[in-house]
């Protein structure tokens, strides 16, 4: 049957029950923004979510009936050893779609890092819109091909790299995804949004050493602290010598302003295209 795509002013007034597994009631009429579905039903009425620090998005080992979208904030993919501790794996960021293998291993999970703006997909639409989508398909190529790179990098800086190393590659990466705000003479003040428990569990190294290692980074003029979150980055050139990332952080600039490009374009409503609609 074919599907009914609903101009944006009559959302609030659209009867759901005529689509399949929609839910037995009305919407307020919230729009996805996802251009890639062409006029497609591509989730349900749960669709957007706020979710605080924390926040578990896909359980362990569990089977999901969900992709999700990250409109802002970021998430961690993390798993536990037998004796506790917590390593964490990767990192998603804005713009970038989560779950999109049905199940994760045992021991793997998704949860948010700071307060973060999702979008839940059911999976039977998303898979739909894959199939039908040359656009999707191209993005998803890409998002891959751009969280390798980040796999990559940890894997190798956590063989190769000492905690102070992989600390500065670590700061000089964030500039690319965090907020970093460029000042008159030429430094810049970066925000970093990921509690320092976080960045231990990340770089394989602890909390404490994360705070030696910052005040002798301050010590040598290359950073300022303003506070916990706050580093004036006084020499981004000398923090990335010292992390040893070189053409890796110019690759992965590159690519993770693109992707911000088009997250951009995707969350951006536009009356005029045609997008799947989302109640909620």
């Amino acid at each position: 049957m074919e599907r009914q795509v609903v101009e944006a002013d009559g959302l609030a007034e659209y009867d759901w029950t005529s689509v399949s597994d929609a839910p037995q009631s009305r919407t307020s009429g919230i729009r996805c923004s996802l251009p890639f579905a062409k006029g497609l039903m591509c989730g349900n009425p749960r669709h957007r979510e706020e979710r605080s620090p924390d926040s578990e998005v896909i359980a362990g080992g569990g089977g999901s009936h969900d992709v999700w979208f990250v409109r802002s904030g970021i998430l961690r993919l993390q798993r536990f050893s037998y004796d506790g501790r917590r390593q964490i794996l990767s990192l998603f960021l804005p713009g970038e779609f989560v779950g999109i293998e049905s199940e994760f291993r045992e021991g793997l999970s998704v949860e948010t890092v700071s307060q973060s703006s999702l979008c839940r997909i059911d999976r039977r639409k998303f898979d739909k819109m894959l199939a039908e989508n040359d656009l999707l398909r191209a993005e998803l190529f890409r998002q891959k091909q751009s969280q390798l790179d980040r796999l990559h990098w940890l894997t190798w800086s956590l063989g190769a790299l000492g905690p102070e190393e992989r600390l500065c590659a670590f700061l000089a990466l964030s500039s690319t995804f965090m907020p970093y705000q460029p000042l008159p003479d030429g430094s810049a003040v970066l925000s970093v949004l990921l509690p320092r428990k976080d960045i231990a569990d990340l770089l394989a190294t602890t909390v404490e050493s994360i705070c030696r290692i910052v005040h002798r980074l301050s010590e040598a003029g290359i950073i300022e602290i303003r506070d916990p979150a706050h580093f004036r980055i006084v020499d981004l050139e000398k923090l990335i010598a010292h992390g040893q990332i070189g053409g890796h952080f110019d690759r992965m600039r590159c690519g993770i302003a693109g992707q911000s490009r088009r997250a951009a374009e995707i969350t951006v409503p536009d009356t005029k295209a045609r997008v799947c609609y989302c109640g909620r």
